[in-house]
């Protein structure tokens, strides 16, 4: 019975892979989790004025072709206030609801809802999907939430104003 139970557990992947094999992922479920560099995800250091940690926590299901993955992308950093220009704090969840297959007719027979990720001869460019996933969850037009006028309670600074 011990051996069974070794045999069904899930795999752990790690989160700083650079790649997922989607052959790899079992039919009982497996996780990618762990916490990522955020120096490796070159894009997402330009969108925000810094970023302090991205974890991740995602559930691997095998159907058929496809492999299911839903869970979280976190994120914790900093981005410029496009209405003071000052910087304040952005923590962000990201949902993942996606499909990894080779082709994205096997997804989407399986479930129109999943988010379609190609992996090319069976291989998912793992860190690319994941910082895809947290670049496309960005706010367009940061700004403070509670701010109105005068002094921004996030930066402390007043915006910027046009001289005639």
């Amino acid at each position: 019975m011990q051996r069974r139970d070794r045999y069904y557990a899930a795999l752990m992947f790690s989160a700083k892979a650079s790649s997922l094999s989607i052959a790899r992922v079992s039919v009982h479920g497996d996780r990618l989790e762990g916490i990522i560099d955020p120096r490796s995800w070159l894009r997402l250091g330009e969108a925000l004025v810094s970023v302090q940690t991205v974890s991740v926590s995602l559930d691997l299901i095998r159907r058929g072709q496809v492999i299911a993955a839903d869970g979280q992308i976190r994120v914790l950093g900093e981005v410029r206030c496009e209405r003071c220009t000052g910087v304040m704090p952005l923590p962000l969840s990201v949902s993942v609801h996606s499909g990894l297959a080779e082709q994205e007719s096997a997804v989407l027979a399986m479930d129109s809802t999943l988010e379609v990720v190609i992996a090319e001869n069976g291989v998912v460019a793992q860190q690319v999907w994941l910082e895809d996933e947290v670049l496309l969850a960005l706010p367009m037009i940061p700004r403070c939430a509670e701010w109105k006028s005068g002094i921004c309670p996030v930066s402390g600074l007043e915006p910027l104003t046009v001289v005639k």
